[in-house]
This record gives structure tokens, C-alpha cells and sequence, in this order.
């Protein structure tokens, strides 16, 4: 009767309802939700992406836009997306791999968001997130079929072993995932801040990841740093 919560995902809601419920902000669910979907739906969402936000301020009758999108890296220019033979890569060839990562903004505007209009601790709202990545989630029926139509994705060897089973097929419904990484990943961001996404160990392993990649890309950490 006095706040609801919404969103793609089940575990997501639960973890948003469960902050309200608490008496958390509507941005402090909207925060816990997305810590769940970096988990969830991988395909879509992720603490290594970008967003945009709205926030009905409903005491000063305000609306307030936070722009979290990613930006290209300082290198990248009008031919990032063209091939040696002056042809535009296809949309598959180009979307997937360390060419179309930007820097990340999410995380940082989020925090942003907190800081203004938060209500409960920063760290509390990873709690969910992480009991979720630590014991496991069931893969649902929309992330078993994207897992299985994305192309080139099971030739990445790291996607391939979270994603796909030991026959190289596509994880069922039902599965118990569990991503211990990126528990470990949301502990130190919970505790730090967006700082150490930005500026330390985590920066330098998302340029890495880009740049060891067959697509590799124009990342550089002095895209983090600015």
C-alpha cells in the first residue's frame, strides 16, 4: 500500500522490495536491483556498462535525470567499426569483444545518486547481490535462450565456462549458477566505493580483458582516469 517495486528479473524485485521495505530510498532499491542484475541477466546488465536514470524528488516536486552512459575511449575514432578492406564490420563482428567497450558509468552514477538522495548504508545494498553470486541462482528460461542465440560468445573461453556445461551446451533452466568473482568484485566495491572500480585492480583488469581479446578494443586506463 506504500511502495512497490518492479523490474525484469524476480530476484531483482525481492532485493529492491526488501530495501523499501527496510525503509531504504526508491535509489537505494533501485541500486540493490541493479548489483542483482549484474548477476542475473548478464546479457543485459552489469556493473561494467552504462545507464540512464530518473528520480521523482516527491518533496521538492522535482525530476531529476542522472546520465550513466558509457563513453568511448579517447583513441576510438570514425573508423573503430571499419575493417582493413574499408568494409563496416557487421553488427555481430562489432557488438561482441573488447571493440564496442566503453568506459564503464553506471557504478559512479549510481554513487552519485546515493550520496544525494540514499537512505540506507552504500554497502547494505549489496547484500543480496552477493548471498546471490556466493549460493547460486537458478538460470531462467530468457537467459538459457540468449545464452543459446548470441553467437560468438561460447568462443570467449571465460564466458564459455560460466555459460556453457562441460558438452559445450548452453546452461539448462534451472541450473544453480554461482559467480564467486563477482561476489568478491561487489564486497570491495561495497566497502570502497566507486574509486577502486575507476582507479585500481578492476580498472585494469576490464582494460586488459579488452585488449587480450580477438576484438580487441581502445580501452586504456587513462579513459578511467578522466
Amino acid at each position: 500500500k506504500k511502495f512497490m517495486a518492479v523490474t525484469a528479473n524476480p530476484h531483482a524485485t525481492e532485493a529492491a522490495y526488501a530495501v523499501l521495505e527496510k525503509g531504504g530510498s526508491a535509489i537505494d532499491a533501485a541500486i540493490a536491483a541493479q548489483m542483482v542484475f549484474g548477476l542475473v541477466e548478464p546479457q543485459s546488465s552489469g556493473i561494467g556498462g552504462g545507464a540512464f536514470m530518473l528520480y521523482w524528488d516527491a518533496n521538492e516536486k522535482k525530476l531529476i535525470a542522472y546520465d550513466g552512459r558509457e563513453v568511448a575511449p579517447m583513441a576510438a575514432d570514425e573508423n573503430l567499426f571499419v575493417g582493413q578492406d574499408g568494409q563496416t564490420d557487421k553488427f555481430f563482428d562489432a557488438v561482441i569483444g573488447g571493440k564496442s567497450v566503453g568506459v564503464p558509468g553506471v557504478i559512479k552514477m549510481l554513487e552519485d545518486a546515493h550520496t544525494e538522495y540514499g537512505m540506507a548504508s552504500w554497502a547494505s545494498l549489496f547484500d543480496d547481490a552477493i548471498a546471490l553470486a556466493t549460493n547460486g541462482f537458478t538460470v531462467s528460461e530468457r537467459l538459457h535462450t540468449l545464452i543459446k542465440a548470441v553467437p560468438k560468445v561460447d568462443d570467449r573461453e571465460r564466458i564459455a565456462d560460466y555459460l556453457f556445461d562441460d558438452n559445450g551446451k548452453p546452461l539448462a533452466v534451472g541450473h544453480i549458477l554461482k559467480n564467486t568473482e563477482y561476489a568478491q568484485t561487489l564486497k570491495v566495491l561495497a566497502v570502497n566505493g566507486s574509486g577502486t572500480f575507476y582507479q585500481g585492480q578492476l580498472a585494469q583488469q576490464i582494460v586488459a580483458a579488452t585488449k587480450e581479446d580477438k576484438n580487441s578494443g581502445e580501452l586504456s586506463l587513462s579513459d578511467f582516469i578522466q
